[in-house]
């Protein structure tokens, strides 16, 4: 009956930080912060930081490695990306948990969509409400909830908030992996299917770019000299997706072809 009762007490703890968990998540989804818009990303950094210290925790910025990305003209740039932000409780406990979430969107600086509004049906509609700054709020809820359970010093968990979760987590990928390997138990806070069912798992994925080199010739006097990566970029893409269905659970999307210029010119550079 103890444990029912400090169960029923932490669900209890939860359902009474209603409107501060709904609150800060609004707070968070007025401040955008795409992947790839730094000062965004690290005000909202800033705002998690101050709520997870509130936990009774070890909080830490941890620096992210950079990753590459190819731009529409073939040439290849570094790209650095904010910190995650880790936070960790009695490390040394014989059941570890790990969750993990991230705090970047897929909207942009420049989006039109920046401000949470209420539905008519009083749902929430803003920039990452859901996906996942929602998700980050009721995660720290829960925790603060869990450490006032009696039996808490027998588990022990680390939190991952990482700032590249929507562009494939090319900065924070190793640190999941090393975390992931550590913990006993693993959730982390993205939205439930629209009948609430939580996702078991989920495909794997990579994204990857194809700098295609041709050579270039006017079009119109000296054709048969060059060398169109237009239409090599084509043929590459078509290939591609042709393997679409002949490996069971694999998938190939090609998401965008760019490259090439002047139209009288043969297109010497392409990216797929």
């Amino acid at each position: 009956m103890r444990i029912l009762n400090a169960d029923q007490a932490v669900l209890d703890h939860v359902a009474g930080r209603r409107d501060a968990i709904i609150g800060r998540t609004i707070d968070w989804a007025n401040i955008n912060s795409g992947s790839r818009n730094a000062a965004g990303l690290n005000a909202v950094l800033d705002a998690l930081e101050t709520e997870a210290r509130l936990l009774p925790a070890t909080v830490e910025r941890i620096p992210t490695q950079g990753s590459t990305t190819v731009a529409d003209d073939g040439s290849v740039r570094t790209e650095a990306h904010a910190d995650a932000l880790k936070i960790t409780a009695r490390p040394e406990a014989p059941i570890q948990v790990v969750l993990t979430g991230h705090y970047d969107t897929v909207f942009p600086a420049d989006s039109r969509f920046q401000t949470v509004t209420t539905r008519p049906d009083g749902a929430l509609n803003g920039p990452g409400v859901a996906d996942m700054k929602g998700g980050v709020s009721v995660l720290l809820a829960a925790l603060e909830a869990f450490e006032t359970h009696p039996d808490r010093h027998g588990v022990g968990w680390t939190v991952l908030l990482s700032p590249d979760e929507e562009i494939g987590s090319p900065a924070s990928a190793p640190l999941l992996a090393e975390l992931g390997a550590r913990g006993h138990v693993g959730l982390t806070y993205e939205p439930a299917l629209a009948d609430g069912t939580l996702a078991g798992a989920r495909k794997g994925s990579g994204n990857y770019h194809l700098i295609v080199t041709g050579k270039a010739a006017h079009a119109g006097r000296a054709f048969d000299e060059g060398r169109n990566a237009v239409a090599g970029a084509a043929m590459i893409a078509a290939a591609l997706h042709g393997l679409n269905g002949r490996h069971e659970g694999v998938t190939v999307n090609v998401a965008k072809i760019s490259g090439g210029g002047a139209l009288n010119v043969v297109a010497d550079n392409a990216v797929v």
